[in-house]
């Protein structure tokens, strides 16, 4: 049984990642090859899918009740943390809040006026502005605005300016991240702790690699291009430099919103580290609750400003359409993605991984660098990094459990593995929208953030192993 299920489960994976490289809708794929798998584990399977308290009493409406549950389940906790992130962000940026942090956030930068270590510096800003503005091609577009136009100034090449903003994201950080949302849960602890003990930690060492990694490999590409900032004529950049984007002229606006909407996206931030273990560890706060109290706060500045109760009504409207959005996006593919691995623990693919590893005495190290590269090969081929990291995330806890592990000694590489490739691939979303901003083709900046990330996967893992052992 083991060994034939192996072979299925492979050949259903290969199936589901040619489909999904192919551009077909990953949830629908995931979802069907997860069904399709538990269909085929019925008569093979020693364990039964459903326990006596749960079934249907019948084995193949048990499989369909599985998808409802699964449904259920996810919907009700991460799938509505999820949602309110989406919502609450959505009304950061209908209402000015988001583009006035990164509008403020730039000021200290322009007076930074050594090319590559601006250079350096603006990646550290882009990765922690991505904190609070969770979506990467919604920060990229923010920063295209603004710091665009700084690098610019600088004379810094289009490739090199476009290769930080397309990988300011590159590593899904915090509690507004729905992939650090999932590596916590998976890793059965709060976001907070998971942010804080685990991901912070590595994060702070990778940021600070890849930011000197961009000052030396973009001044090596633009010294071999022949761009280096004093082989660009200042001509050239004028219009550029006075905030206009290459390819729509002039889009720099006089920002209408009060400065003081600049604190707002960062509310949810400070109440969730305010009450938590670490501070006021009375109060339990939750994602999904910061969310909807911020929504609440930001609904009345607005009531009060705006002197009306309709802007209320505005303002709960935007948040619900952010939630529906990240339901259809991002909460169908975690189930889609629970359903998937469902299929492949079920037919015994994940048991005969690691057994086989086992028999092999492969370690933890091993495992780990297999199943990052398992998610980074996934998302440069598919140029998604939820999609990668949520069909592998639930396997996390099933593969570090046999070696002796806790789950988010697998779990937090793999999550960060998915942000990285998603920044290596030239058909990524963030990539692609960066690229026809600064009129670049998404190849050759391709070609710009490879070395990079590279560098920035191998900082995250070896760090990830030395911080686990220091800590444990």
């Amino acid at each position: 049984m083991t060994l034939i299920g192996f072979l299925i489960g492979l050949a259903v994976t290969v199936v589901v990642a040619w489909l999904i490289i192919k551009k077909h809708h990953p949830q629908t794929v995931l979802i069907l090859a997860g069904l399709l798998l538990l269909f085929i584990s019925l008569p093979l399977s020693e364990e039964p899918l459903m326990d006596s308290e749960k079934t249907t009493g019948n084995m193949v409406l048990d499989v369909v009740d599985f998808l409802r549950d699964t449904f259920a389940s996810t919907s009700a906790s991460l799938g509505l943390i999820i949602m309110a992130v989406g919502g609450f962000s959505l009304i950061m940026e209908k209402v000015g809040a988001s583009a006035m942090l990164v509008h403020l956030a730039m000021k200290p930068l322009s007076r930074i006026r050594r090319p590559y270590i601006f250079l350096g510096i603006a990646y550290i800003f882009g990765q922690c502005l991505g904190m609070i503005i969770p979506s990467a091609s919604g920060l990229a577009m923010l920063l295209m605005v603004t710091l665009y136009p700084l690098l610019r100034s600088l004379r810094i090449s289009r490739l090199s300016a476009a290769a930080l903003i397309a990988t300011t994201s590159c590593l899904d950080l915090g509690p507004a991240s729905s992939n650090s949302n999932l590596s916590a849960e998976v890793s059965s602890m709060t976001v907070q702790k998971y942010f804080i003990d685990y991901q912070g930690p590595v994060a702070i060492v990778t940021m600070l690699v890849i930011a000197i990694s961009h000052m030396l490999i973009q001044r090596h590409f633009d010294k071999k291009a022949g761009t280096l900032p004093e082989m660009n004529p200042p001509s050239n950049l004028e219009q550029e430099a006075s905030g206009a984007s290459p390819d729509t002229g002039s889009v720099k606006t006089e920002l209408k919103t009060p400065v003081y909407y600049a604190v707002l996206p960062l509310i949810p931030l400070v109440l969730l580290i305010v009450f938590s273990e670490y501070l006021i560890s009375s109060v339990k706060m939750n994602v999904a609750t910061s969310m909807l109290t911020s929504m609440l706060v930001v609904l009345i500045i607005e009531m009060i400003r705006y002197r009306s109760f309709s802007r209320a009504s505005e303002i709960m409207k935007v948040f619900f359409q952010g939630m529906g959005k990240q339901f259809v996006a991002i909460a169908t593919l975690i189930v889609a993605g629970q359903m998937f691995a469902a299929g492949l623990t079920q037919i015994g693919f994940i048991k005969f991984i690691v057994d086989g590893a086992f028999n092999l005495h492969l370690g933890v190290v091993v495992m780990t660098v297999l199943m990052t590269l398992i998610i980074l090969l996934t998302a440069l081929l598919t140029g998604s990094g939820n999609a990668a990291w949520f069909a592998f995330a639930p396997l996390a806890p099933q593969v570090a459990q046999p070696l002796g592990q806790p789950a988010v000694a697998i779990a937090l590489p793999m999550e960060l593995s998915a942000g990285i490739g998603r920044s290596m691939s030239p058909i990524s979303g963030v990539l692609i929208a960066v690229s026809g901003l600064a009129e670049v083709n998404p190849v050759d900046l391709a070609k710009r953030t490879i070395p990079v990330m590279a560098a920035a996967y191998i900082t995250q893992i070896t760090t990830s192993f030395i911080w686990l052992y220091l800590i444990h």
